[in-house]
């Protein structure tokens, strides 16, 4: 199994390293707006909000199918010309069979929310398979060079767009946050590159100035400019490769005698927002999941807290999503109740107070009036648990 296990990481990881991008937005001019004008702008805009309606059920449709990878093998539409360098990759994948489906197993919890972000964005369905091959869709895989996450960001450009890097916290290693991160950068790359996707996903591995330099130094000599003839770092020569290669047996599945796996849409991961700081303990006892498997599906936050200045949410299987709701809404309603009793009495102050007594502690009376404790510890600004005083008065409610 080792070998296997070294084999497959040689097959699968490749890591990505990006650089930041200047991009143009394009220049809007304006028109006359004569009646038969507004007319037909007013038309488009239905036309294009019926339009916009329609892509929105068909996502929604697709994504409530039994098997989410028959779905995407259907949307798998890139054209490309069979070579011997994809070839080559093929048939390393198909010695090796069921690794790849191990592999391809553990998107399961990730596949919704991202073919659900292709699907909105109009992207290719190809970029599902990015993932298998930058992390083999480890959301904690981190490579040599520094990348990290499922997408494989190194930090400048993950910090380029917008994935915040902390003590507490690490955007790249967020399943959300770098979905989207990993979208934006493809489609700034895409309209660098013309709309062409081989060179997109040649320069999210290698960088779009490396790709950039390789199609002047070809234009100079009067050379072909297309992925294939350019002169690339043999990573990235062979990563096209790969990405085309997965995408041709995931197609062509049957053909080539490869069982897809099974996608159940109660494993596939949905966001809750929490608004505020919480204990990953706690998330976990009002979840129903165990603390290692919460933090593995969290793998962003990297205490055993979320971040106090944010992201504010967490990220769940659909079933555990609901109970987590579902106890979150009940812990609300039970602090929440008290409170308004107390602003209903003009001469009560308008939050709910505690004195402290020998003996008590931040977990005590935190379990007495049914709250955080980190909420009454940030409520009341004690720099630690155990700086409480007897005879303190503590804010127990907002």
């Amino acid at each position: 199994m080792k070998t296997k296990a070294i084999f497959l990481a040689s097959v699968l990881l490749v890591g990505c390293q990006t650089s930041k991008l200047g991009t143009q937005l394009p220049i809007q001019h304006a028109q006359s707006l004569s009646s038969a004008s507004v007319e037909n702008e007013a038309r488009k805009y239905i036309d294009s909000n019926q339009e916009k309606s329609g892509r929105l059920a068909k996502n929604k449709e697709s994504l409530s199918q039994p098997n989410l990878w028959h779905f995407v093998s259907n949307e798998l539409k890139m054209k490309f010309q069979d070579n011997n360098l994809i070839r080559e990759q093929k048939i390393k994948y198909l010695k090796n069979k069921s690794d790849l489906h191990h592999v391809i197993s553990r998107a399961n919890p990730y596949i919704y929310l991202i073919v659900s972000e292709i699907q909105r964005r109009e992207m290719p369905m190809e970029l599902i398979l990015i993932p298998i091959v930058e992390s083999a869709f480890d959301p904690s895989a981190t490579s040599r060079a520094g990348a990290a996450g499922l997408w494989q960001f190194v930090s400048s450009t993950g910090l380029h767009y917008g994935l915040k890097q902390n003590r507490w916290y690490d955007g790249r290693l967020d399943i959300v946050a770098s979905t989207k991160a990993a979208l934006d950068l493809m489609e700034n790359l895409n309209r660098r590159f013309d709309g062409d996707w081989l060179l997109t996903l040649a320069a999210y591995n290698s960088g779009a100035g490396r790709v950039q330099k390789a199609i002047s130094a070809n234009r100079r000599q009067g050379k072909s400019t297309n992925f294939w003839e350019l002169s690339l770092p043999r990573e990235t020569s062979i990563y096209v490769p790969k990405m085309l290669a997965l995408s041709h047996i995931i197609k062509n599945h049957k053909q080539h005698n490869f069982k897809l796996p099974n996608t159940d849409k109660r494993h596939g991961l949905a966001r809750v927002d929490i608004g505020r700081q919480m204990k990953l303990s706690r998330v976990a006892e009002m979840s129903g999941l165990s603390l290692a498997q919460l933090k593995f599906y969290n793998a962003g936050y990297k205490l055993d807290v979320t971040a106090p200045n944010g992201p504010h949410y967490i990220v769940l299987p659909e079933d555990n999503a609901r109970h987590f709701k579902n106890s979150l809404a009940e812990a609300k309603f039970m602090v929440a109740q008290p409170a308004r009793l107390v602003k209903n009495n003009p001469n009560a102050e308008s939050v709910l107070q505690y004195k402290v007594r020998q003996g008590d502690t931040l977990s005590t009376i935190a379990k007495r009036f049914n709250i955080d404790p980190y909420d009454l510890q940030n409520w009341n600004d004690l720099t630690t648990p155990d700086s409480l005083k007897v005879g303190q008065t503590l804010k127990t409610g907002r």
